[in-house]
């Protein structure tokens, strides 16, 4: 049989990267890049390459499966899809009767269906479609799109920078996008342009930087409001920007970052003054060739979205955004270039604590049910009542602060989750707290259709196709819910009146040119009939200040007559789209944080409890990834392992050598819980001077006590003494602000 080329997309991290299928006989010979991804360009990373290793691990799930020991024993029984699907319709049909939909709770992880399980919670009628959001990136999405509301992540021109302000983001190993990102990083500096990291590890990125500061955690947002100071200070801001697409003037920009002085900056955050005032004249006279990027260093703590509009400010300030070389954005929803086929269900009216948590307003405004924190602690205080829980490509007990401990007891009490049902592919740890099992197919055996926001500025879709059949009985969830649906009642039913997954893409792919057909063939389509998204916000709108449709408010804001809807504002004599906010402007002032948080509406420096009065015992645990690992997923493929099969502890030398530390030899982490409880984990440490001295660091990938023979065993969790704790405002899990102190070794 002849070698055959399938394109489709990689699901191995969230970076989606379009990806070539080498196929013979049915089996997989090789993964590569798909030149046409405009992400990508044809690279793909070791996680991409190893996801043959999914398709082909030897312990897969291959048949649905019924519990029939106690939860947690691990013994199952095969049954039919029919009698799972069965089972499970005519629970989830009673709710329906009941009218107390809400007590379905749908758990995802990496969803990419790209709205298909909203279609099937929303039809159901229940709002809680909750998924990992929060303890992924929340605080900063949160901040961008509260800020200018057109998306909520950025996508920097990189490849035409002159000067890269990075803010604990680690884009050479682990950033959404990164292998599009680090290619444009790379023809940046091979062309001149700095990149300068602000972190507290010496991440692959920092590595590879300009220059390195190791600055104390959560202080990322007071760095860069005294860069902001001295940009002020020495008059480098952009007037124009400021004054024309802000919701604040000048001087209260100037009285804002007053206090906010390179000297303090140091107090707190340990980079130095000098290094503040150097490193601000350099990005303010680099603009606008000059940008910032964040992630989890900067926005993974209790003042995480402040970090994060802190950040997003030195942009205004020095009017890069939209600009060739600058801080640029474009939507990376798939369903704006592919709105989703109808009909769809209407959005459900109730309101559960699980998916709008009364103490998070703004989030419940911004970024409903993104909230991932609450859900486990709400489920064991009663403060939500579930019947059925449906976990779908999740697994909690590893993945969430407290998993081992706390979250898996939630899971194993059977009054706080009377019934659970496990969509995976693999036997991770939530499956053994399942009552009923569905074998998932891998992404490379299902459909989906999907895109990033593309750092070519032009929108684009991929296809995700399946390169080759799934094994035994696993399912495409996009089939397991159509059947589920279609068995529950026929209202749901008139919502999937789709034969299986395929029929539904291809449906959903008729608004590419050559549809499916088309996607099939070549895996990607970029729309080349839009200009590249440079100053979005100065985008016509079609009308002109004498078109009767419209009126013109005072403060210059462009409405429809008859709806009242905003088109635009005024701006130099002619009506721009301007930015998706409320004003059309750039938020420097939130006004609506302190109408439903009570908390400051500009971008203040928001000291984290505790972490300025540490004991001279105490050190600030921290998480990372790997380059090959993502988060809990990847610790079973085995040419990953084969790379890295453990995380120590990083530990800086003067430390290591306070606590008598010796290479290989394990120690104990302790952490001390607002109950009094302690609560520890042993591991072994890695001395280098490649770390904070009051930092401590451990990788996030291991620590697995199910997942198969090449995951088991291997390896520390972290989660099991990180206290869930998340950002008041932002909501996002505060996953780097563990303080935490060390037993000595357990040598003589």
């Amino acid at each position: 049989m002849t070698i055959q080329y399938i394109p489709t997309m990689c699901l191995n991290c969230s970076s989606v990267c379009g990806m070539i299928a080498k196929v013979k006989d049915g089996r997989i010979l090789k993964l590569e890049g798909n030149p046409l991804d405009p992400n990508s360009k044809g690279k793909l990373c070791a996680k991409g390459q190893a996801a043959i290793n999914m398709v082909e691990d030897p312990e897969r799930i291959l048949y649905p499966m019924k519990r029939i020991g106690p939860r947690g024993s691990g013994k199952f029984e095969r049954i039919s899809w029919e009698d799972a699907i069965d089972t499970i319709s005519a629970r989830l049909r009673m709710l329906r009767k009941e009218k107390c939909p809400e007590k379905l709770v749908l758990l995802y992880g990496r969803d990419r269906s790209n709205g298909f399980l909203e279609r099937f919670t929303n039809a159901f009628g229940t709002p809680n479609k909750l998924g990992h959001r929060g303890l992924c990136s929340l605080n900063k999405r949160m901040a961008i799109r509260a800020v200018i509301a057109d998306t909520d992540w950025e996508t920097p021109d990189f490849a035409n920078t002159s000067y890269i302000l990075n803010f604990g983001s680690n884009f050479y190993e682990a950033h959404q996008g990164h292998v599009g990102i680090m290619t444009r990083v790379a023809e940046a500096k091979r062309n001149g342009a700095k990149l300068v990291t602000f972190d507290v590890r010496l991440s692959n990125t920092a590595a590879q930087s300009d220059e390195w500061q190791p600055l104390f955690p959560g202080t990322d947002g007071l760095v860069a409001l005294a860069i902001g100071h001295v940009i002020l200070r020495e008059n480098l801001q952009d007037r124009e920007f400021i004054t024309d697409w802000t919701n604040a003037s000048l001087e209260e920009w100037r009285a804002h970052y007053q206090p906010y002085t390179p000297e303090y900056a140091e107090m707190i955050s340990g980079v130095s003054a000098k290094k503040i005032e150097e490193i601000a004249l350099e990005f303010a006279k680099a603009a606008p060739k000059a940008t910032t990027i964040t992630n989890r260093g900067a926005h993974a703590h209790e003042n995480g979205f402040y970090n994060e509009w802190a950040v997003l400010c030195l942009n205004a300030l020095v009017g890069n955004i939209g600009q060739k070389g600058g801080w640029c954005y474009i939507p990376g929803d798939v369903n704006v270039s592919a709105p989703q086929p109808g009909p769809l269900p209407p959005k459900p009216t109730v309101k559960t604590e699980l998916s709008h948590p009364s103490e998070l307003p703004f989030v419940n405004q911004v970024y409903p049910k993104a909230a991932s924190s609450t859900i486990f602690p709400y489920i064991a205080e009663g403060k939500a009542q579930v019947d059925t829980l449906f976990s779908y490509y999740v697994n909690a007990p590893m993945s969430w602060p407290e998993g081992p401990s706390f979250v898996r007891d939630v899971l194993m009490d059977e009054n706080l989750v009377p019934f659970h049902v496990v969509v995976d592919a693999f036997n991770s740890e939530i499956v053994e707290m399942a009552d009923i099992v569905l074998p998932d197919a891998t992404f490379l055996e299902k459909w989906d259709l999907d895109a990033r926001n593309s750092h070519e500025l032009q929108p684009y879709v991929g296809l995700r196709q399946p390169v080759v059949p799934p094994p035994g009985e696993c399912k495409d969830i996009r089939d397991i819910l159509i059947s589920l649906a279609k068995a529950i009642d026929e209202e749901m039913a008139h919502y999937f009146n789709f034969e299986d997954a395929k029929e539904f893409i291809t449906e959903w792919a008729k608004v590419v040119p050559g549809g499916v057909d088309h996607l099939i063939e070549k895996g990607i389509w970029v729309d080349k009939t839009k200009t590249k998204a440079f100053t979005p916000y100065l985008e016509k709108t079609g009308y002109d200040l004498n078109d009767p449709s419209i009126i013109i408010d005072e403060n210059g804001i462009a409405r429809l007559k008859g709806n009242q809807q905003v088109i635009g504002r005024v701006w130099k004599n002619q009506i721009v789209k301007g930015f998706a906010t409320h004003d059309r402007t750039f938020q420097f002032k939130l006004h609506t944080i302190g109408q439903l948080s009570h908390a400051p509406i500009l971008p203040v420096y928001r000291p984290i409890p505790h972490h300025h009065q540490l004991t001279e015992n105490e050190l600030m645990l921290t998480t990372f990834k790997w380059n090959v690992h993502t988060q809990s997923r990847t610790a079973n493929q085995a040419w990953l392992t084969e790379i890295v099969d453990d995380n120590p502890c990083w530990i800086h030398p003067e430390t290591a050598e306070r606590y008598g530390l010796k290479k290989d030899v394990e120690f104990t982490i302790v952490t001390k819980e607002q109950n009094g409880k302690h609560t520890r984990i042993t591991v072994k440490p890695f001395i280098t001077e490649a770390i904070h001295p009051r930092v401590l660091a451990i990788s996030a990938s291991f620590g697995h006590w199910q997942y198969g023979r090449n995951a088991k065993g291997k390896g520390y969790n972290p989660n099991s003494i990180i206290r869930t704790k998340m950002d008041p405002v932002g909501g996002g899990q505060a996953w780097n602000d563990t303080v935490v102190t060390i037993e000595r070794a357990a040598w003589n």
